[in-house]
Parts: structure tokens; C-alpha cells; sequence
């Protein structure tokens, strides 16, 4: 029985099992950096570097399993549930890197969008609570200007034939509804400031957090509504930040019964 059981245990393939030990162990490394940065136990770039050693372990396991299926079928080692096991969950975690990475080429490198780039909505409260390691909230240089202006040209102002407070009162309607962490609000007053509306939220795919200002000016024909939105610690937005204007405004082009150009 001894010998047996020693025979059994020779025939199975040592690359099958340590493709679906490499495999396995990816998996927890990744979903901690996630976690991590979703928490703010990490920063960024820390849980950046996790989530890679995650992904490069599941590349590991990848080829380790790929060797161990030559192995069994030349060999006719045991294993083979191993391999695929191990296969699937390393593809599990490389394919949503790999479909990121080729949507990220795509996009403009851009962390900021505003529809005014001359006079962009100023954050106050945000700017004060925000780390010095956040990106600078001066607005955009002339380059990123130009990239916005070429990858997102309806990123613009909005104007309506409503008073300033009627424009308010349904931008915070969206604001709630949209379940922004709001920090800050200054009502218009009948026009007789611009109004404002900072708050905070998170950007998809990769969880990224976003702030947010909304100034609501009186001109001569009735209101104009500028947005901007920052990305905080990254260098990429991956076009979340231009998605939530574009879909704000035109939510709010609809309760208002505009149609936007």
C-alpha cells in the first residue's frame, strides 16, 4: 500500500500543482491591493504596485501551467484539472488588466476636464482639504487644453433662459440622486454671486477618486453652467471624468427642456 501510494503521488505532475499554488496565491495579492485602495489603507501607487505583483504572479502560473500541460501530454502525468484550474484563474486576473490597459491607449492622458479653460470653476473647500500629493488644482495648462479640446470637444458651458436658482436647485437634485459626496454649497442668491458646488465621488473602471466643482453664473440672457472634474491621485482618468460632465449636463438639459448642441 505504502509503495502504491508513493507511485501515485510520482505521477502527478509537480508543474500542475505548483501552476495552481501560484495561481491561487495571485488571487488574494490582487483583491488586497484593491481592497487597500478602495479603504485608503494605500495610497495609489502602492496599491498600483500590489495589484501588479498580483497579475505578474498570475502570468507566472499562467506559464507554469502551460508547461505542465506539455509535460502531461507528452508524459501522461497526472494534473491535468490543475492546469486548467490554474489557467482559468490566472486568465481571470490578467484579461481585466490587459482589456484596461488596451482601453487606457485609446484615451487621452488627461487627470482633469472643465468646460472653461480660461476661467475654470475654482475648488475652495476641496482645495483646502485636499493632500499635497493630490494632482494641483490650478487648471489645465495650454497642452492638456488642447488634447481636451481634440478628444472632447463637447466638453463647453452650458447656458439656460432660468434664473440661477432655478438651475441650482435642479443641479443638487442630480447631485443627490447621483450619491456625490457633497462638501461644500453656495447658493446663488438670485444671481447676485455665482453659485457653487463641490463634492467628491469615484470614477470607473478602476475606483479613482474624483472631485468636483459646479458654478452656476447669472449672464445677460439667464445662467451659465460650468463643471469641472479632477481626478486626485492619478495621471489618467480613463474618460471617467468627461463621462460624468457629459452625462450631468445632459440630464440637466432635460429638466430644463434644452436641447444641447
Amino acid at each position: 500500500m505504502i509503495r502504491r501510494r508513493l507511485y501515485v503521488e510520482e505521477r502527478m505532475s509537480r508543474l500542475a500543482v505548483w501552476s495552481l499554488r501560484l495561481a491561487v496565491f495571485a488571487l488574494p495579492v490582487t483583491l488586497i491591493g484593491i481592497a487597500c485602495y478602495a479603504t485608503e489603507v494605500f495610497d495609489l501607487e502602492s496599491a498600483l504596485y500590489t495589484v501588479l505583483a498580483g497579475v505578474a504572479l498570475a502570468g507566472l502560473a499562467l506559464l507554469v501551467a502551460l508547461a505542465a500541460f506539455v509535460v502531461i501530454w507528452n508524459e501522461g502525468l497526472r494534473g491535468l484539472g490543475r492546469v486548467i484550474g490554474a489557467g482559468a484563474l490566472a486568465l481571470a486576473l490578467i484579461a481585466p488588466t490587459a482589456g484596461l490597459a488596451a482601453f487606457g491607449a485609446r484615451l487621452p492622458v488627461l487627470h482633469e476636464v472643465s468646460t472653461d479653460m480660461e476661467d475654470p470653476p475654482a475648488f475652495v473647500t476641496l482645495a483646502m482639504a485636499r493632500s499635497r500629493a493630490a494632482n494641483p488644482l490650478d487648471g489645465p495648462d495650454e497642452a492638456a487644453a488642447s488634447v481636451q479640446a481634440d478628444a472632447y470637444p463637447a466638453i463647453r458651458p452650458i447656458d439656460f433662459e432660468s434664473t440661477p436658482d432655478d438651475v441650482f436647485g435642479d443641479l443638487m437634485a442630480l447631485v443627490a440622486r447621483r450619491k456625490w459626496t457633497v462638501i461644500d454649497v453656495v447658493p446663488p442668491r438670485g444671481g447676485q454671486r455665482d453659485g457653487r458646488i463641490e463634492a467628491v465621488t469615484r470614477g470607473l473602471p478602476l475606483g479613482l477618486r474624483e472631485d468636483i466643482v459646479i458654478r452656476v453664473r447669472r449672464t445677460a440672457e439667464g445662467t451659465r453652467v460650468d463643471m469641472r472634474s479632477v481626478t486626485r491621485n492619478a495621471a489618467r482618468d480613463f474618460g471617467s471624468n468627461a463621462r460624468r460632465v457629459d452625462d450631468l449636463f445632459a440630464e440637466l438639459a432635460e429638466r430644463q427642456g434644452k436641447r444641447r448642441r
